[in-house]
């Protein structure tokens, strides 16, 4: 793809890649010797494990950087450096996985409901987009499409969702069934009431865990030449989940599904520690913390840009695996001599 004087994008096929951005690549080779009159023919197979990884790489202020060549970045495998044989910066398209946690709280997904058109204008005439939303289930609103009427109504319709109500059945009921004062975060038991149990109303189910999970699982069948992208808005609230972060985690590096997280409404100690960032940090995406519909726009500009135009490096592992395998290899990119911020996956699962 390169940038027209329009300022959009024509997206060429294949590359130095061609057209091949998957976690781990396992490309088969043959060589056929043809010997004496009969022209007997012998098979070789190999297998190589081409491992490729997108980077986004980061100046002052956040401010993308994409100038580099090939000589400036450093791979390290497990700590081992390993040779880069393939580099390409050529922008791509998306296949993009929009998640919606609709089980927010009303001001919260009042302000994402404002912010749909954005959405949509987030993501280009190449790309394509499916839209998902989730509480205490997972519902796909539409399948992957192109289409950006289809991609709008869809979004559309997720106007009209109301904010999840709690049933007065779902809290314990009682004398100290509603929260009183409290102390270094332990409630505080009234005078002469010593013995009795006071019990906090239970936490809402958002099932983020298997939102991304049914999103990187769908990404999967999506075409090679394609980045593919999860971009998720929430507030981090998760639990009640059929998956793991683990399980969930490892669906999303071994499909080379990226993260990209826009967190509403936390405050900046919990953003550093939100699951969130976690994910967006493991898969190479990004997380953005944001309180104002405008910060939300910004941000969904702001993924997608990012994700479209990445470093992609390609080398073939020096580890081997010992014993039946998997093994999960850490991957460190650097900038050679220069003080720059790398994004990228954490690793990958090399098998035998």
């Amino acid at each position: 793809m390169r940038r027209e004087a329009s300022g959009r994008y024509r997206f060429r096929r294949g590359g130095r890649f061609g057209g091949k951005f998957t976690s781990t690549i396992l490309l088969g080779t043959a060589l056929f010797l043809a010997v004496g009159a009969d022209a007997q023919e012998f098979k070789i197979h190999a297998k190589i494990d081409l491992v490729v990884v997108p980077v986004t790489v980061k100046g002052a202020g956040d401010k993308l950087v994409t100038s580099l060549t090939k000589q400036d970045f450093v791979i390290l495998e497990d700590g081992r450096q390993q040779t880069i044989t393939n580099f390409t910066s050529d922008p791509v398209p998306l296949s993009a996985a929009v998640v919606v946690d609709t089980g927010l709280p009303p001001e919260s997904l009042s302000k994402v409901q404002r912010t749909f058109s954005a959405l949509a204008g987030a993501f280009s005439q190449f790309d394509e987009v499916a839209v998902y939303r989730y509480d205490k289930f997972v519902a796909k609103v539409l399948d992957f499409s192109a289409d950006r009427e289809r991609v709008e109504t869809a979004m559309n319709t997720l106007r009209e969702v109301k904010p999840r109500a709690l049933s007065d059945s779902n809290f314990p009921r009682g004398p100290f069934s509603t929260p009183g004062p409290v102390i270094n975060g332990a409630p505080v038991v009234p005078p002469g009431q010593v013995g009795v149990v006071i019990t906090s109303p239970p936490k809402v189910t958002n099932v983020l865990n298997d939102a991304l999970f049914e999103a990187a699982s769908d990404l999967a069948k999506r075409e090679h030449n394609r980045r593919k992208i999860v971009l998720v808005i929430s507030d981090g609230q998760n639990n009640g989940n059929d998956h793991s972060f683990d399980e969930t985690a490892r669906s999303l590096l071994q499909t080379g599904v990226q993260i990209y997280a826009v967190g509403l409404d936390q405050p900046f100690p919990y953003s550093k520690t939100s699951m969130l960032d976690d994910f967006a940090k493991t898969t190479g995406g990004d997380a953005y913390f944001v309180n104002s519909i405008q910060s939300i726009e910004k941000s969904y500009a702001s993924a997608t840009e990012e994700a479209r135009n990445q470093y992609v490096l390609g080398y073939l592992s020096n580890n081997e695996v010992v014993g039946p395998g998997p093994v999960f290899r850490d991957i460190q990119v650097k900038i050679a001599g220069n003080n720059l911020k790398t994004l990228h996956r954490k690793g990958y699962y090399q098998y035998p």
